[in-house]
């Protein structure tokens, strides 16, 4: 990929505007200052916040689905399209989600100034601040919208050999679990308002097998393809350790914010059940179908039943790698489409994952007690 190349400096512009916007907009909607100081404008209701989830999870939903149908029609077609004709079906199915959940969090938003514009809070930052997390699904769906100019140059200085891995994937991939975490947010503080909680814990479970399913989408999609990641220049070993590493932040999480006994597996089993649903839409509409990625309903089954040991947090990690490890390994090394993986593979991906998990403790346990804060923050300017 030469650098004399001028489309790779004109995709690097548009990057790199749209990461700076971004960050300049975070800025200026939740850090610059604001005299007096913003004070919490109320709560999230909890009609709105159930809204919120549900129109989230169908955003997420018309991502995941397109994604796949894209990847299919790549290798089907033999094509990366990038330029004038970047804008292909599935790129338009995944784009329109982008569309589809920024203008849920605008509304919700909408609605706070709805309420605040009377009173005289008339400045938007006071709208998002009140809400943060209102503000954060608005912010990350423009992000994602407007990523799509540098992803569509880099889509066309690739080619055939465009990886997941990407920074345009990345920063979607991430805006998008940013998108899905603040629905959580909002779930878990509503949830201690109303006579059945369940309905806002069941939401909490699907919205981060949902996230899972996202990430899986980036983080660990081209082992599962028919070539089995052949173009790829990272060890193989890195599959199970992204797949694993992936699915334990999310199960964890889950675990941290759902006290069941049985939250693990029920994140666990939300994630294939998504993707078992898009996988039988694939085959029926004669498009290409992924490998399911190693099973780690055992680790989440073995991080359940370590969940009673509170004094000893490490159990929860080792755990899970150890059932993860039992089912991917064997999986992954009778894979038709990975010839490549072997046991030493298997062996570097368990202890990298093994570690990487102990080391994502406290990140998982600060990231939950921030979203499971029992009223809205109040923010100074």
């Amino acid at each position: 990929m030469p650098l004399s190349n001028p489309l790779i400096w004109k995709g690097l512009l548009f990057s790199s505007t749209a990461v700076a916007f971004f960050l300049f907009l975070a800025w200026w909607l939740y850090l610059s200052p604001v005299r007096p100081p913003v004070q919490a404008a109320g709560q999230v209701s909890p009609r709105l916040a159930g809204w919120l989830a549900v129109l989230l999870s169908l955003a997420a939903l018309q991502l995941i689905t397109g994604a796949y149908w894209d990847a299919s029609m790549h290798l089907k077609t033999g094509r990366i399209p990038g330029g004038s004709d970047f804008l292909w079906p599935p790129h338009i199915m995944i784009y329109s989600s982008f569309l589809f959940s920024f203008v849920v969090g605008l509304t919700a938003i909408g609605v706070v100034a709805r309420v605040g514009w009377p009173a005289g809070m008339r400045d938007p930052r006071r709208w998002v601040r009140s809400h943060p997390y209102l503000g954060a699904v608005a912010v990350a769906s423009l992000y994602m919208m407007m990523a799509l100019p540098g992803d569509a140059i880099w889509h066309e200085v690739v080619g055939i050999d465009l990886t997941a891995w990407s920074p345009p994937h990345l920063m979607i991939a991430l805006s998008n679990a940013a998108v899905l975490i603040s629905g959580v947010a909002l779930l878990a503080r509503v949830r201690g308002r109303v006579a059945r909680p369940g309905w806002a814990n069941g939401a909490i479970i699907l919205l981060l097998a949902l996230m899972l399913n996202v990430t899986y989408l980036v983080g660990i999609l081209e082992w599962e393809l028919p070539n089995g990641g052949a173009h790829l220049s990272r060890p193989i070993w890195f599959y199970p350790l992204v797949g694993g590493g992936l699915a334990f932040f999310a199960l964890l999480l889950g675990r941290q914010l759902v006290d069941y006994r049985w939250t693990a597996t029920a994140v666990a089993g939300g994630y294939y059940l998504v993707r078992l649903a898009v996988m039988a839409g694939l085959a029926a509409t004669d498009n290409i179908v992924p490998a399911l990625p190693p099973l780690f309903i055992l680790g989440a089954v073995f991080m359940d039943l370590a969940a009673g040991q509170k004094q000893r947090p490490w159990l929860a990690p080792v755990a899970f790698t150890a059932g993860y490890a039992l089912l991917a390994v064997p999986l992954l090394m009778n894979r038709d489409n990975l010839p490549g993986f072997d046991l030493v593979d298997g062996a570097l991906g368990a202890f990298s994952l093994l570690l990487a998990s102990l080391a994502s403790l406290p990140v998982v346990g600060g990231l939950a007690g921030r979203l499971s804060a029992g009223q809205e923050i109040t923010l100074t300017g």
